[in-house]
């Protein structure tokens, strides 16, 4: 951006702050207003993808710098899952958070069930290690719902936290928030790294219970007071619903100590209010494509909100010409490590791979269909499992994935490393079974039945259900084409992600059993991804 360009920027800021100042004189006697903004489900996507709607970690600072000059008195805060199905966040070990949450000066987080992606010591840790950790930075998880062995709230995060909005040289507006986290997020989650933990789904009761504590008089006398929590929500006929197992405990919340409600988990775009109390409820979809902000307008001489106010951006994307000052700076980090990390085989994240003929969807939204995506993913499982195993086609191969899993299309034109990182992010082990027919269609049709976290995707096998939904016929089809009814006694090789078969999204490890597992070396799942599509001129494969 040259000079000139720059200066304009800067003038236009100055318009908006100056407009706005004269807006707070229009408000009541002794009020200000204070914005709460907040991003939720991040997932560590720093990286801008126009073709997903991502518009990238550096868009995101530029935006809410933005919006902060509008808005002098705010705070920033994020509703959880902050990395987690990003295979740049887990290729660059996660350098880039720390920087940019401290560029945000976000300090205060609500725990997803992505946070355990790295199990609870990391967690504990909150990146201590890193070499791009600002010194100063202080950061804090809250979520009251999560339990100890010993009934209490694990010592890596706190059921609350406060923070203060300086909005004179001798006054401060204290700002509480509470924590909570889905029940139901244990089910996502390695059971590895949960061990100990109880997710409490009486959320009326945490609530009542975390308010007969003594220390909870500070949340009481804060001027404001949130709800910040990794529990969904999304929008029906212009309305706000909670997305959850337990939604009567969600409804049942009626205090009136709260003030607004900060959500994620869902990555639905939401904005409005919920519950017969009427809270202003936010949730800016996932990526950093939407910031959440609620409009507190609060009495100084009574220490409370009069009126609040919900809202979402889009975050419009930048080039790296339109950023300035801290956004550019992150993009510059951000292009260094594109140059310059590889993956977990030495492989490039640039690297080319294949060229893709057309857009290949997976829509997270529509949960249960068969993906062209999760289609080819599993294809990458059975496949490799047969070139390492020396199997014949005629043998009964089938590559499953839980649907969750899969993160994302593959875009029409070039694909590279990062492309298949991000629609393959975790890097799971994989898992061999030999199983019976009877046994895979006790697999197939728990996968077809999981109602809440989508059908299970699979490869070289047909499916026919019955009329209440239940798998009525499998038909093998080998990388040849050729087709074969699964009978009870028929041996199958099941190729699954270790993930689903210790518990995830609600698989039981029952249909999973160890005593039929196969010993055999096959690499991570983002690395079989990878390793088949680069033996591929194209995709689809014909």
């Amino acid at each position: 951006m040259n000079t000139i360009a720059r200066h304009f920027v800067y003038a236009i800021t100055l318009l908006f702050t100056l407009s706005t100042a004269k807006a707070y004189a229009d408000n009541p006697p002794h009020t200000v207003t204070i914005a709460v903004f907040s991003i939720n489900d991040f997932h560590g996507a720093f990286v801008q993808d126009l073709d997903k709607g991502i518009p990238g970690a550096p868009s995101v600072l530029h935006c809410l710098d933005s919006l902060k000059a509008v808005y002098p008195y705010h705070l920033t805060v994020a509703a959880g899952d902050n990395f987690g199905g990003s295979y740049f966040y887990k290729a660059t070990k996660g350098l880039l958070l720390p920087p940019f949450f401290d560029m945000a000066e976000i300090n205060i987080s609500a725990v997803g069930n992505h946070e355990f992606d790295d199990g609870q010591p990391e967690l504990a840790r909150k990146w201590q290690g890193d070499a791009l950790r600002p010194a100063n930075w202080q950061f804090d998880y809250i979520c009251a719902n999560i339990y100890d062995e010993k009934g209490m709230n694990p010592p890596y995060m706190a059921p609350y936290k406060i923070a203060e909005v300086r909005v004179s040289p001798t006054q401060s507006v204290k700002v509480a928030f509470i924590g909570l986290l889905a029940s139901s997020a244990k089910e996502q989650i390695k059971a590895r790294n949960t061990i100990g933990l109880t997710f409490s789904g009486r959320y009326t009761r945490v609530l009542d219970s975390l308010k007969s504590l003594p220390e909870f008089q500070e949340v009481r006398e804060a001027a404001v007071h949130n709800l910040l929590i990794h529990i969904g929500t999304r929008m029906k006929d212009g309305k706000p619903q909670w997305v959850d197992k337990s939604l009567d405990e969600l409804y049942a919340i009626g205090d009136n100590l709260i003030d607004g409600i900060f959500s994620g988990h869902s990555h639905d775009p939401v904005c409005g209010l919920i519950n017969d109390k009427q809270y202003p409820v936010v949730q800016g979809h996932w990526h950093g494509n939407y910031i959440s902000m609620i409009k507190y307008v609060v009495d100084l001489d009574q220490n409370k909100v009069i009126s609040a106010t919900p809202e979402i951006v889009k975050v419009p994307a930048k080039s790296k010409e339109q950023l300035i000052g801290r956004a550019l700076r992150l993009q510059e980090l951000t292009d260094s490590l594109l140059d310059n990390t590889k993956t977990t085989a030495g492989v490039p994240i640039g690297t080319q791979l294949t060229v893709c003929t057309e857009v290949l969807p997976h829509d997270r939204t529509e949960m249960f269909v068969d993906s062209p995506v999760g289609k080819l993913v599993c294809s990458s499982f059975s496949e490799t499992f047969r070139k390492v195993a020396h199997k014949k086609d005629k043998e009964v191969i089938v590559g499953v994935n839980h649907f969750g899993g899969i993160r994302a299309n593959l875009p029409k034109g070039k694909i590279s490393v990062l492309d298949v990182g991000e629609v393959l992010p975790f890097g799971n082990p994989l898992c061999v079974y030999e199983m019976t027919g009877k046994e895979l269609y006790r697999l197939i049709d728990a996968g077809f039945n999981n109602h809440y976290f989508g059908r299970i995707q699979r490869s070289n096998l047909n499916v026919e259900l019955n009329g209440d939904g239940h798998v009525k016929r499998l038909v093998y089809v080998s990388p040849k084409g050729k087709k074969k009814v699964i009978k009870d006694n028929t041996r199958c090789y099941v190729v699954a992600d270790e993930y689903m078969t210790t518990g995830g999204d609600d698989y039981s490890p029952e249909l999973f059993p160890n005593e039929k597992r196969v010993k055999v070396g096959l690499p991570l799942t983002t690395d079989c991804f990878i390793d088949y599509l680069r033996q591929q001129p194209q995709i689809p494969v014909k």
